[in-house]
């Protein structure tokens, strides 16, 4: 977790939510007993991984079912599992069969292979030389995962055993695929500025673009790729990578998530003389190029235009949007939108500072 001065917060997916694939269940024939459930769930279930506070062993799982806004209010991974899921976590993916999960957690430097019900199946366990784990992403029947002793490690996804690494600079962070190449931010703890490009056809040769300084968040959006980081001076640019390497910025935003060809966009912003934050929201259509300043939300919550957003993930199902906030003290919020920006419900999450939301059904 990066201890800098904080002006926001959301990614929601690196790898596109509209790219999950359906395990095609029905409400009436799956039975999570048979997956090893503790508790009774829907098919139309929902993870929200939870981050915690820095060194509390107090990341966590919220469960709801997506369908009826329903919560399970306690922490699903320990029902789950028995114990407590650790500290910091960090990212959370939803693998190409749409049942597996892969979830990193930062402070305990490993990453799990959960099933369907979050039952944990497989762990590796990050090494000193590796350094802390930060975000993945799948391909091929391996994941790619960044972690910030500067490196790409590549990793079965079938039994989490480690098959190569490629050194790519200091703290490496968000991480995405495209084209059969690796692309991820290169942030150099705020002394870089650089996006690192792997070819997957032999995961050794690394280029390099400028971007901005301090580089963090990566997506893919209608085969675009655009970068976010924290800027020279903390005014959270973005903008798009383009094939020739170069870099454009189209505005400011501190979180993010996408839907089909839309970017939902986040810029929170704190005066730290009174800790008053301001929260708004805008779209960006990336089959168009088309920035809207107009927020896609209609009847949000006031409070919402106050609070820090921690992060936005998107339904790929029905395109709803999901807006998570933090105090970094209580259990954090979870803001409800269809895909026409109605509001519908604000959730609680089971813990603090919820980051990512990944939907099953």
């Amino acid at each position: 977790m990066k201890t800098t001065k904080f002006l926001s917060v959301v990614l929601g997916a690196v790898a596109l939510s509209a790219g999950f694939v359906s395990c095609s269940e029905d409400e009436d024939s799956w039975n999570p007993q048979s997956e090893g459930s503790k508790i009774n769930m829907a098919s139309t279930r929902a993870f929200v991984l939870n981050e915690g506070s820095y060194q509390a062993n107090n990341a966590g799982l919220t469960y709801f079912d997506w369908a009826a806004d329903t919560t399970y209010n306690s922490d699903l991974y320990q029902a789950q599992n028995g114990v407590k899921m650790g500290d910091t976590g960090q990212d959370i993916v939803l693998g190409s069969d749409g049942i597996t999960i892969y979830t990193i957690l930062n402070g305990s430097q490993y990453l799990a292979k959960l099933n369907s019900v979050g039952v944990e199946k497989a762990r590796y366990a990050f090494d000193e030389k590796l350094g802390a784990p930060r975000y993945l992403v799948e391909k091929d029947g391996f994941l790619y995962v960044t972690s910030y002793g500067g490196y790409v490690a590549k990793i079965k996804a079938a039994d989490l055993s480690l098959v190569d690494t490629v050194k790519v600079g200091k703290n490496p962070e968000f991480i995405v695929e495209k084209d059969n190449k690796i692309c991820c931010s290169v942030s150099g703890w705020g002394k870089d500025k650089r996006v690192a490009v792997i070819s997957l056809s032999d995961f050794k040769n690394v280029t390099y673009c400028d971007v901005m300084d301090n580089p963090d968040q990566v997506i893919v959006v209608a085969g675009r790729v655009f970068v976010q980081g924290y800027g020279a001076y903390y005014d959270y640019p973005w903008g798009e990578l383009k094939e020739d390497g170069t870099f454009q910025q189209i505005g400011n935003c501190s979180k993010w998530a996408a839907y089909g060809n839309t970017l939902y966009l986040a810029y929170s912003e704190t005066d730290w003389n009174t800790y008053a934050t301001t929260t708004t929201f805008k779209t960006y259509d990336a089959a168009t190029s088309t920035l809207s300043e107009n927020s896609p939300f209609k009847n949000a919550p006031e409070e919402l235009a106050s609070s820090s957003v921690y992060g936005i993930s998107t339904n790929p199902y029905n395109g709803d949007i999901y807006v998570m906030t933090s105090d970094y003290v209580t259990n954090g919020k979870i803001y409800h939108f269809k895909n026409d920006g109605t509001y519908v419900k604000t959730l609680q999450s089971t813990g603090i500072s919820p980051r990512k939301i990944i939907f099953l059904q």
